[in-house]
C-alpha cells in the first residue's frame, strides 16, 4: 500500500480540496441527499470566502487533508465542541476508495480527540426520502460508530442519522 500522509490542510490546498469533492460523487448521486445551498467544497470561490486562516474555516471548523504521492486524495472537515468532536465531511476520491484513506483520516481525528480530553466522536448521515441511507452508513458502521436510532427531519426532503463512538 502507497503511504498515506494526514496534514493540516492550507488555504492553497482548496482547488486540490474542490477536485477532490467533485471526484468523490457526483452532482447526480447526490441528488435527494444533499441541500443545494451546501456545495461550498464543490466550489473554489465559495471555499475560498468561507476560509479563515491556518486549517480553520468560518464557525471553527477545521480541515486535515490526506496525501498519497503528494496529491490530496481525501479530506475531513470537523469542529471541536467543549464535550465532544464533530465530524462535518468525508471525502474521498472514488479511485481511492476502500484503500484505508477514510480509516487514516479517522485514526487522526480520534487520536486528536484522546489529546484534546475528548471521549466521544459525533457525526451523521442522510437518509432520501424513500429511508434509503446515504453509501457512507455503511462506512460508519465499520469504523465502529454507533447509528443513535434516531432519524432527523430536516427541511429538505431527507433526514438526518446521527452517530456517535465513545473513545477510551
Amino acid at each position: 500500500m502507497n503511504e498515506i500522509t494526514i496534514r493540516e490542510a492550507r488555504r492553497e490546498d482548496i482547488p486540490s480540496i474542490v477536485e477532490t469533492s467533485r471526484a468523490s460523487t457526483t452532482d447526480e448521486e447526490m441528488v435527494g441527499f444533499t441541500a443545494p445551498e451546501w456545495g461550498t467544497f464543490r466550489d473554489i470561490k465559495k471555499l475560498e470566502s468561507e476560509w479563515a486562516t491556518g486549517n480553520n474555516l468560518r464557525d471553527d471548523y477545521e480541515v486535515i487533508v490526506a496525501e498519497k504521492r503528494g496529491q490530496i486524495v481525501g479530506y475531513l472537515v470537523f469542529k471541536r465542541e467543549q464535550e465532544f468532536l464533530y465530524i462535518d465531511l468525508v471525502h474521498i476520491r472514488k479511485s481511492e476508495q476502500r484503500k484505508g484513506i477514510g480509516r487514516a483520516l479517522l485514526g487522526h481525528i480520534e487520536r486528536l480527540a484522546v489529546e484534546s480530553g475528548l471521549t466521544t466522536i459525533e457525526t451523521d448521515t442522510v437518509e432520501n426520502a424513500q429511508g434509503v441511507p446515504w453509501r457512507s452508513y455503511d462506512f460508519w458502521l465499520k469504523m465502529e460508530y454507533k447509528d443513535t436510532g434516531e432519524r432527523l427531519s430536516t427541511k429538505w426532503d431527507f433526514k438526518t442519522i446521527p452517530f456517535v463512538k465513545r473513545l477510551s
